[in-house]
């Protein structure tokens, strides 16, 4: 499993502006109709998102339900912030440097560069290391957080449900010196991050506006080569077409960022500490009334290609499209800690695998076998050699020309990744709008342009 960061930059977020969650900090200019050249006027070489004021993230000052977060949030990729959620964590009070020193001294740990350098990434450092150094240090420190720590920090109200945390992906933790503004990028899983000490600004952008934000030219897929300290409005003027909410989140909060969102992190000048929980969420896998489950209409008519922005786009409006034909989920398990759940984990070679790693099928199995525990789950998948097969796919697999049965290549395979394009030129196969975010997001455009031009278009449907 990859890990891909948010790409910090030197920040221009200078910590005199207050994390206000107050209706003050939206005027009704965020609803004023903005002509072109005030944007430019407002926007040109100013940080990303200058050009017009933000749409506001709903915020709440209570927990809810995960039954409630679901349906009305995730369900329907809906930014959401939650009020005071981590000050009832052990982790809020305990987590000084001289604990962490102290009880976790010895973890070792992944570091990055607040200016993201990519070819001059430093090497791991036990984390009391890191803990003596990192605030003259450029550096930050992000890692899973360890099933030790996990002990103190409550997993939250919202995500206590077994249709939800059983599909985690896994749970990092952030700590730096602060004053850090990340790239604006994308996450293929769901996000709620919540913040321990600090304050964060948030931003964040639907994918429907993928194209506008030049995803498609940019040298990494997902990370955007635009300078969002100083974005060139004459280079990139598509731009001031964007829209954008954004999130002020306080110390003890959460925010929620939905998958395939386009988002930036801004972090005060000050001590840092965060954990960003992120799970699968396919809300499509369920029994959607009066749909056809293998295939997916596109919103709008358009000539396929092979392009990571329209990939984006299409995910987003089958998300919009089915959210709300989906049944309520039901939530019997809750209040339980962090370290009571199965997360996927680097860390330990003999891990049992958790649910949501054999594909579509392993998660339907899931409602069918409610009350198992995920390895009994495991175990009953793969008593049946053709279940087996079908569970690492979730293309049609009734189609004989679908991935599914191409199983002489390995995913990461770069025959495997021309053969998808191809084949989701032809087909309108919702294994495509599941997958092609996820195996394109990261690839370096060098790399996406050569597989591309090697396609030799003679894929007959």
């Amino acid at each position: 499993m990859l890990l891909f960061m948010c790409c910090l930059f030197p920040a221009v977020y200078s910590g005199n502006e207050e994390c206000d969650s107050s209706e003050n900090k939206y005027s009704a200019e965020s609803n004023k109709v903005w002509t072109k050249e005030e944007m430019f006027q407002r926007g040109h070489m100013k940080p990303f998102g200058s050009h017009r004021p933000p749409q506001k993230v709903e915020t709440l000052k209570y927990m809810i339900s995960p039954q409630d977060f679901y349906m009305d949030f995730v369900t329907k990729h809906k930014p959401v912030v939650f009020k005071k959620v981590t000050q009832s964590w052990p982790a809020h009070t305990l987590w000084t440097d001289e604990y962490l020193t102290e009880k976790y001294g010895d973890s070792e740990m992944h570091m990055e560069t607040k200016d993201d350098d990519k070819f001059n990434i430093p090497g791991n450092k036990i984390m009391k290391e890191f803990l003596k150094v990192y605030k003259e240090k450029n550096l930050y420190m992000v890692d899973e957080v360890t099933p030790e720590m996990r002990e103190e920090v409550h997993l939250p109200l919202c995500l206590q449900c077994e249709e939800i945390d059983r599909f985690f992906f896994v749970s990092y933790y952030w700590h730096s010196i602060g004053g850090t503004m990340s790239t604006v990028h994308i996450d293929t899983d769901e996000n709620l991050l919540c913040v321990i000490k600090g304050h964060k600004k948030v931003l964040m952008v639907s994918p429907v506006y993928t194209h506008d934000l030049y995803a498609d030219g940019a040298r990494q897929m997902g990370v955007l080569d635009v300078n969002s300290s100083s974005v060139d409005l004459e280079k990139y003027p598509r731009i001031m077409n964007v829209e954008y909410y954004e999130a002020l989140v306080e110390e003890g909060d959460c925010v929620y960022i939905p998958q395939m969102w386009w988002h930036q992190v801004y972090s005060r000048k000050e001590r840092q500490q965060a954990i960003a929980m992120w799970w699968k969420s396919k809300p499509f896998w369920k029994v959607v009334a009066d749909s056809d489950a293998k295939s997916v209409k596109l919103p709008q008519d358009k000539q396929r290609k092979h392009s990571y922005g329209d990939s984006l786009i299409d995910y987003e409006y089958w998300v919009q499209n089915v959210s709300s034909n989906l049944p309520p989920i039901k939530c019997k398990e809750q209040h339980k800690k962090m370290s009571k759940y199965m997360w996927e984990t680097d860390k330990d070679e003999n891990a049992p695998p958790t649910l949501g790693d054999n594909g579509d099928l392993e998660e339907e199995m899931f409602e069918h076998y409610r009350t198992l525990s995920p390895v009994e789950i495991s175990k009953a998948t793969k008593k049946a050699a053709q279940l087996k097969q079908r569970m690492s796919c979730d293309f049609d697999y009734t189609n004989k020309k679908s991935p599914c049965h191409i199983r002489a290549l390995d995913e990461d395979d770069e025959r495997f990744v021309r053969y998808v394009m191809d084949y989701c030129k032809h087909y309108e196969d919702r294994g495509c709008v599941i997958n092609k975010p996820q195996i394109l997001n990261k690839l370096f455009q060098e790399d996406f342009q050569k597989m591309a031009f090697k396609l030799k278009s003679k894929f007959k449907p």
